[in-house]
């Protein structure tokens, strides 16, 4: 996935199109927006709450998206379908001539949906910060109840973990 973005990055840098608008600093959303993005395979994912699951969205951008595996395969292996989890990648720096290219990368390297934010709409809703893996913990009502910016370690997947069993009820798996 890392040459994927990297090739996306240089065709950018190439056609000099305008970098990640996201601020560093902007407001943390409390609760979570409704959207629709569509995957690398043209599947439309309605995202809108209440839902009957805990939900976990992960943001990645080309330099956070090195982070992503560290957080989604412990998260699945715990989980699998009883948590909703969903990645966001988020490619507003990707030119409109090179989104179709892009599609494509992703579909013939990644193999599990991957939601692609081309505007950037969806990452500045939720208050994406560029270079990290960005993780939320969403309560079923649509209420953030955590966020985790940067690598998975053991106390930071602890901490997302006992989010995830306290809005599940406490210690269900």
């Amino acid at each position: 996935m890392r040459r994927l973005f990297l090739t996306i990055a240089l065709l950018t840098a190439f056609a000099m199109s305008p970098v990640n608008g996201n601020a560093p600093d902007a407001p943390e959303p409390k609760r979570a927006a409704a959207f629709t993005l569509s995957d690398q395979f043209g599947r439309s994912l309605e995202y809108r709450f209440p839902r009957s699951n805990v939900s976990v969205l992960t943001f990645g951008d080309w330099k956070g998206s090195t982070q992503i595996e560290g957080w989604v395969r412990p998260l699945w292996n715990r989980y699998r379908s009883s948590v909703d989890i969903n990645g966001v990648a988020v490619l507003d720096i990707v030119p409109s001539f090179a989104r179709d290219f892009a599609r494509g990368q992703f579909r013939e390297r990644v193999k599990f949906p991957v939601l692609l934010d081309f505007e950037g709409t969806v990452s500045t809703a939720y208050g994406f910060r560029s270079d990290n893996a960005n993780i939320l913990v969403i309560a079923p009502d649509g209420a953030i109840a955590l966020r985790i910016v940067g690598e998975a370690t053991p106390a930071r997947l602890r901490r997302v973990y006992d989010t995830i069993d306290r809005l599940r009820g406490a210690g269900t798996r």
